[in-house]
């Protein structure tokens, strides 16, 4: 499937947070990348590189990765500018090359060093990287060697997006260098990473859920399907949120989600990324626990009286039952919860006036009022 990498319009506080953590470079240039992390490389967004989540050389700008000791460990380098590497660099980040963006590589850079690390290189049409001459200059990721200098290395037929059957030999250097549209992880050439999830979290906050999650780019999006399990095994949607458009690029987006009704108990939660041709990706599950007693919910209320929707933040057991009443109290209706499946269709429609819906398990009881209008 051919992912995205999606953005979408945020609030003021958030972009201000998110500048806040960016490092536009403003040093003359070429500079060198100082040894002690990055204390010394000045942002236009105020302050140093050090301790700053994403660092951005802008075009025009050249950084000089030249030492050993050279290091960064944010999120990402986006290079719009130039970067060179003319050292053994480790780098544990994701590295995006730009429109107009070049990365000469003329030894080993790394990024990452751990099996499964999940850093990438990704690069935008018109972004460049050119690997050395010899089979010394080369790329790594999570330990694995990707790209190599044109000089004796497995050619995998000399093409950016050719699939070697991987085999620990990386890919030669296509003629003059790699180019974008592409991208590439520990596994080779994977065109499908510029939709990675930056960050994907889920924390309680008093009786609700709140999932949080960020990506960077979008191509052919349709829209996230939030899934919810209480088990980790069967999952259901219970919700959605939409691509903001077609094809957007370069732009990073916050994406929020409230479960108003979790569980009782442990909730799994699982991001489905649904793209416009109908391919799907999952992201990893978040678990959450949530302390709490039981409840019953009643909407819409008003209702128009021909289906009447319920939840609780439990799940049914099979001896619990639902009761709807007249004004009267009269029973109109008695059936198992766990078979109602959240909705009682009611035979007719209910003429308008008041309800009571009851229901009634072992350990609880809880009756709601129902205010159906035509």
């Amino acid at each position: 499937m051919r992912r995205l990498i999606l953005c979408f319009v945020l609030s003021f506080s958030c972009v201000s947070f998110l500048v806040a953590q960016n490092c536009t470079v403003t040093n003359a240039t070429p500079v060198d990348w100082p040894t002690d992390g990055g204390a010394t490389i000045g942002c236009s967004e105020g302050g140093f590189a050090l301790g700053k989540l994403v660092l951005i050389i802008p075009a025009g700008k050249v950084v000089n990765f030249n030492n050993g000791a050279d290091t960064w460990a944010g999120t990402r380098i986006e290079v719009f500018g130039t970067l060179n590497v003319t050292a053994a660099v480790t780098i544990n980040s994701n590295l995006i090359v730009k429109n107009g963006g070049l990365v000469n590589v003329n030894a080993t850079l790394s990024l990452g060093t751990v099996t499964g690390c999940g850093y990438y290189i990704a690069l935008a049409n018109g972004g460049i990287v050119n690997v050395g001459d010899t089979g010394a200059d080369r790329l790594n990721i999570c330990g694995v060697s990707i790209m190599k200098g044109s000089g004796g290395c497995n050619t995998c037929l000399g093409t950016n997006s050719a699939r070697c059957a991987y085999n620990g030999s990386p890919y030669c250097e296509p003629g003059a260098f790699y180019t974008g549209q592409t991208a590439y992880d520990q596994t080779g050439y994977n065109i499908s990473l510029p939709i990675k999830l930056l960050h994907f979290t889920a924390d309680a906050e008093s009786e609700k859920v709140k999932l949080v999650w960020a990506t960077f780019m979008e191509e052919n999006f349709h829209k996230f399907i939030v899934e919810r399990s209480n088990d980790g095994l069967t999952f259901e949607s219970i919700g959605e949120v939409p691509g903001k458009g077609f094809n957007i690029y370069d732009i990073e987006s916050q994406y929020a989600f409230e479960d108003e009704a979790p569980l009782i108990g442990y909730n799994y939660y699982r991001l489905k990324a649904l793209d416009l041709d109908n391919s799907f990706e999952y992201s990893a599950v978040k678990a959450v626990k949530l302390n709490g007693s039981k409840k019953l919910a009643v909407f819409p209320n008003p209702s128009t009286g021909e289906v009447i929707s319920f939840r609780t933040n439990f799940s049914p057991s099979e001896s619990d039952r639902i009761v709807i009443l007249n004004q009267l109290g009269v029973e109109i209706f008695n059936g198992h919860a766990s078979a109602s499946q959240n909705q009682i269709s009611v035979e007719g429609k209910l003429r308008a006036g008041m309800y009571m819906l009851r229901y009634v398990s072992k350990d609880f009881e809880q009756t709601a009022r129902i205010v159906v209008k035509h």
